[in-house]
């Protein structure tokens, strides 16, 4: 699972606030904290670190799939995200896009970072503090996609749109967080 404290540190704070993606969820990664592997492999500026990283590392904590695995992920997120924006109104040359992306991107870190926050704080959602469910994942992507106009369905976890969010974590949450932590104790985005 976990290696240790998964507090935000504010080096963390400072990576987010600098836009610099890559070393925040590089620190997150470093924690073990499970969304960072696709964290990282979106934010990852030489995708041969990526490789690496998976190669050096625990392979249950990469779910036993490697880096071909992972890099699709990564891409196929960066495909959905664009579409999002665009569904939701934005229109934009590849450049613009891609900036739209990266705002997108920086937004689901700061959720990430009070998500985290407030489960580490509050002790009593489910079994490890700091480690966040599903649940938590899809709702701080869904707050963070709503600044956007993206759908919530456009979420990776979330993408049946008629299919309520628990079968979804049921069907195939495995895919993506096989090492999250449970949900019980969590209220809501709004607790």
């Amino acid at each position: 699972m976990t290696s240790g404290d998964l507090a935000i540190t504010a080096q963390e704070r400072t990576n987010v606030l600098n836009g610099n993606l890559e070393a925040f969820w590089r620190s997150r990664l470093n924690k073990k904290d499970p969304v960072a592997r696709i964290g990282y492999a979106l934010w990852v500026t030489d995708t041969a670190k990526l490789k690496h990283v998976i190669q050096s590392g625990d392979t249950n904590f990469w779910n036993n799939k490697g880096f071909t695995y992972w890099e699709f992920m990564a891409r196929s997120t960066v495909v959905n995200l664009a579409t999002g924006l665009e569904r939701g109104g934005f229109r934009g040359t590849f450049s613009q896009m891609r900036a739209k992306i990266k705002d997108v991107g920086i937004e689901v870190a700061n959720q990430h970072i009070s998500f985290v926050t407030h489960d580490y704080d509050n002790g009593n959602i489910g079994e490890v503090k700091g480690l966040l469910s599903l649940k938590q994942m899809a709702d701080y992507h869904h707050i963070a996609f709503k600044l956007f106009n993206i759908p919530n369905h456009f979420y990776g976890g979330t993408w049946l749109n008629n299919v309520p969010d628990e079968a979804e974590f049921t069907l195939y949450g495995e895919l993506y967080c096989h090492d999250c932590d449970s949900a019980v104790g969590y209220k809501g985005a709004n607790q």
